[in-house]
């Protein structure tokens, strides 16, 4: 099966360059008998990015990024004896390196990573968020609840070759991908262990695709961790997927997508975005998401037939957007994604990654439960055109009802997940500011909190009612 899904890469990387070996076809011969067509190839890679390499340290880059992240949230509606809050708070400092490209017709390269993060703050008992590690021997008898490891960190890279405009990279990578894309959200980012292309051989057509094997969570340092399901938290043993981005203008692009989850599912993704410029400094932006999800091979998480829609229009004028947005969820289980382990088998096994695009996730809830219908409100601010720059602001209010999940495979993972009327809602503020000069350029600060509250028969699969503040600081430093 691997030898199979290794071979679908090496043909998606051979279909990106057939502009690149088509030219080599079409010849023209004068009374010189003189090949054209390959000096045109020739010529081409000349121009490409491989062509213009300068070398493998002369195109390197070393970033240090300091991130403090302080998170803190408050459930309402919990049982006596059970966590009713978490607070942890830690601080990383990421070195990542990324090389260039040896010179020649094919050029070779290696990125690599070390992070490192000690804990701030965190106790048995008010631990278990996504921020740091969980120390099992340090646990909360009531709650259960442990508290953050004192320190870890993780090195890691992956080695990378590139041909003219397609480059292969296996290692320890971050896709970023509607059906396969990992997260950073918290302290320490999310990575996953096997290979992806990426290729821009054709003019405004980028074409990725990968296969992947394991991972590490955000609050994990184990990067032998299963890849899994964010909702169902079934394992996947492999995952492969394919897919390219077109823009067809500066006003219109598209998208499509697949994904295969090994005995899981197969998911195809499908997006259109267009902007229309109504003056001088206003414009709509229209966005349309779709997924299809249905299982396949042992269907280990159950039936699966999910189609997920979304759609959102966004009006900006001068320094505010406006956003209304629509989302439904067609099926009886919830819309899925990727999950990567945490290594925490008793408790959170797995933790959400990155793939959903769909207009209404947001800071809490993703509004994907079976057969729910959500409606956002969204504003945005930009401060930089009034004078402000640097300065952000952002609110938003999303509102689903209809959700059920009486109709899912009693035998598959998402039996018992949603009652019959689900309902619920969240309220999110953002608040952020970057440095624009001086000694401290570039160091961020951001604000975030959230406020969600949902009925009995939707937090089975959204989690208690709750407010939670996230305060979090980057600082990058170029040293290469």
């Amino acid at each position: 099966m691997q030898m199979k899904k290794w071979s679908l890469m090496a043909l998606a990387i051979a279909a990106a360059t057939t502009q690149m070996v088509y030219a080599a076809d079409v010849t023209t011969t004068n009374d010189d008998s003189k090949d054209i067509g390959v000096e045109q190839l020739a010529q081409g890679m000349a121009d490409s990015s491989q062509g213009q390499s300068k070398g493998f340290i002369e195109d390197s880059d070393l970033l240090l990024l300091s991130r403090n992240v302080a998170f803190y949230k408050n459930y309402r509606n919990t049982d006596p004896g059970t966590q009713n809050y978490r607070n942890e708070w830690g601080q990383a400092e990421m070195l990542n390196f990324t090389s260039g490209f040896t010179q020649g017709t094919i050029g070779f390269g290696v990125d690599a990573f070390a992070i490192g993060a000690v804990r701030l703050n965190s106790g048995g008992g008010t631990g278990g968020s996504n921020v740091l590690p969980s120390n099992a021997s340090h646990c909360d008898d009531t709650t259960g609840s442990c508290q953050g490891q004192d320190s870890f960190g993780l090195v890691g890279g992956a080695v990378k070759a590139r041909i003219s405009e397609t480059e292969v990279k296996v290692g320890n990578l971050m896709p970023q991908s509607p059906v396969f894309g990992t997260w950073d959200g918290y302290l320490t980012p999310q990575h996953v262990t096997g290979g992806l292309f990426s290729s821009n051989e054709i003019k405004d057509l980028a074409l990725q695709g990968g296969h992947f094997t394991s991972g590490n969570a955000e609050n994990s340092t184990n990067q032998d961790g299963n890849l899994g399901t964010a909702y169902g938290w079934t394992e996947v043993d492999n995952a492969s997927y394919i897919g390219g981005d077109y823009s067809v203008s500066d006003e219109l692009s598209f998208g499509v997508h697949a994904a295969n989850y090994e005995d899981v599912w197969n998911q195809y993704y499908f997006d259109l975005y267009h902007t229309w410029a109504i003056g001088e400094d206003t414009a709509l932006k229209t966005s349309l998401n779709y997924y299809k999800t249905d299982d396949t091979g042992n269907a280990d998480a159950g039936k699966i037939n999910n189609d997920a829609y979304s759609m959102a229009l966004a009006l900006t004028t001068g320094a505010h957007t406006f956003t209304f947005a629509h989302q439904r969820i067609n099926g009886n289980t919830p819309f899925d994604y990727l999950a990567i382990g945490t290594g925490n088998h008793d408790a959170t096994p797995y933790n959400s990654g990155g793939s959903i695009w769909l207009a209404n996730s947001s800071q809490w809830a993703d509004f994907n439960a079976p057969g729910e219908k959500s409606y956002k409100l969204q504003y945005d601010l930009d401060a930089s055109t009034l004078g402000v720059p640097g300065l952000s602001f952002m609110t938003r209010y999303v509102t689903g009802k209809d959700a059920d999940g009486s109709g899912a495979d009693v035998n598959g993972a998402y039996s018992g997940f949603y009652g019959e009327n689900g309902e619920e809602w969240e309220r999110d503020i953002q608040i952020a500011y970057v440095i624009q000069e001086g000694p401290a350029k570039d160091l961020s600060f951001k604000l975030r909190q959230a406020t969600y509250r949902g009925n009995s028969d939707i937090n089975s699969g959204s989690g208690a009612d709750n407010e939670e503040v996230r305060i979090i600081t980057e600082y990058p430093l170029d040293i290469l």
